[in-house]
This record gives C-alpha cells, structure tokens and sequence, in this order.
C-alpha cells in the first residue's frame, strides 16, 4: 500500500501563492498540521518513506520520521510541478488556462513532462509492491501519482483535477 501526505501549509498556500518548485517552508500552522499527521502515522509500519527534496516536504517528514526507523530516501521525481515564471506570484485563473496550452512558453513542465518522471519513479519502486510505503509530497504529485497507478496515458486520457489539503493523507493499492 501507497500512503501519500502532502506537505503542510506554507504561506504561499495561505495566500494562494503559486509555489510550484520554489523552495518554501512551512509556516506555524504547517508546523502543527505536521505534528498532527505525525502522530496520525505513528503506528504505521512503513518499511520505506520516499520525500521530494524541496524543503516544505522535508520539514513534514522530518516530524512524521521522528516515530519511524526505516530507509528514507529524497527524490526530485516527487517535486511539484515547475510552473515556471508564474511561480512566487499570485495569478488569476486566467493565467493558468493559459500555462496549461503551452506551459514551456512560462518555462514550466507540460502534463507529458510530469507524467514521465511520476512513470519513472512508480517503475523504480516496484520492489517495494508488497509493503506499506510512505510518499510525502506535493498536491499536484498527489494527482499525477493517482493518474499513473491508474495506468492511463497523458496522450489519451484526461487528468482529473483532485484537490488535497495540506496534510492529509491518500492512500493507493499498489
């Protein structure tokens, strides 16, 4: 089984900030959310715990891991999706209609893009099928994750936009 936590609240996402790959890090209530989760977790026997490298994720499995000894590794396949230069700016629904048409004009990743390193990193992890595995990551990992479990192909089939609050948990069959 897949656990999937995304990170805690940063003030990017309090002031619905496009946050994207910047570096950001959790705010108080982010702080707390990850305390909280942790100890949701705590009797959990994950055999591995997988986090993307940007510092908002770390800081939520730095709290989750203080009730977990196993093998810990940070991958950069788990990062949020780039937006390029909408990042760090607020924007208007309109902007990201348009980055989502052509998202290499902002400099950003298209669903292609997303969906080839979420592919690559559920191939590297098959090893792991028959345990209880802990991802800790970003919502819109969260997404593309579900899409590629489902084994759909980003040339054929639609993304379905999900929506994940900071901190809560998701699990997936494996």
């Amino acid at each position: 089984m897949i656990y999937f936590v995304r990170h805690g609240e940063t003030d990017f996402n309090l002031f619905n900030i496009s946050q994207g790959q910047l570096d950001t890090s959790l705010n108080e209530t982010g702080i707390k959310q990850a305390k909280t989760i942790a100890k949701k977790l705590k009797d959990k026997n994950f055999y591995v715990i997988f986090c993307s490298s940007l510092k908002r994720a770390r800081q939520t499995l730095y709290e989750i891991k203080k009730y977990h000894h196993c093998k810990i590794f940070f991958d950069n396949r788990l990062m949020e999706v780039s937006k390029g230069i909408l990042q760090g700016k607020k924007n208007k629904q309109e902007d990201y209609e348009k980055f989502f048409k052509n998202p290499h004009a902002y400099g950003g990743e298209t669903e292609e893009d997303v969906c080839k390193r979420v592919y690559s990193f559920l191939n590297d992890i098959k090893k792991y099928k028959n345990k209880n595995i802990l991802i800790v990551g970003h919502g819109g990992i969260h997404k593309y994750l579900d899409f590629c479990l489902k084994n759909k192909d980003i040339t054929k089939d639609k993304l379905v936009l999900t929506s994940m609050r900071n901190c809560e948990i998701a699990k997936f069959k494996f």
